[in-house]
């Protein structure tokens, strides 16, 4: 019938297996529906990923029209240099959203440390105190 492989773990499955089996046995199929679940209720903070993005995409829009448009009437000098460190911190936010729809879909500090290119224990200690995405995306 082919090769038939444990969606979980990727163990091959004997061919007496039975029909429609897709896992090892009951705890990798628990484990595939736990993480199922945990992707489903970080879905507020993927939506809160989504929006700090769309902020942070429309700010550099901004920024690039800069050399084009003339200044807005009465705008302070400096006022190049305020839009563009108004863009780093957006992307801080960005990020500090990207990290709590992680962990609120399961991953550790050592994957998440992984992906920022930091230790678990660094990205733990600096994002630790995250814990709603609307406050992510409202720019808390």
């Amino acid at each position: 019938m082919g090769d038939v492989r444990c969606d979980w773990c990727g163990a091959g499955l004997p061919e007496a297996a039975g029909r429609g089996r897709r896992y090892c046995g009951s705890a990798h199929r628990q484990a595939a529906w736990r993480a199922r679940r945990r992707w489903w209720e970080a879905a507020p903070a993927r939506k809160g990923v989504a929006a700090a993005g769309e902020v942070l995409l429309l700010q550099v829009s901004r920024v690039v029209r800069l050399p084009v448009e003339p200044p807005p009437p009465g705008s302070p000098v400096g006022w190049n240099c305020a839009a563009v460190a108004r863009v780093s911190d957006l992307a801080g936010q960005l990020v500090r959203a990207a990290v709590l729809a992680d962990r609120q879909a399961g991953a550790s500090w050592a994957q998440i440390g992984a992906g920022l290119g930091i230790s678990a224990e660094a990205a733990r200690s600096r994002f630790g105190r995250s814990r709603s995405a609307a406050a992510v995306g409202r720019g808390g």
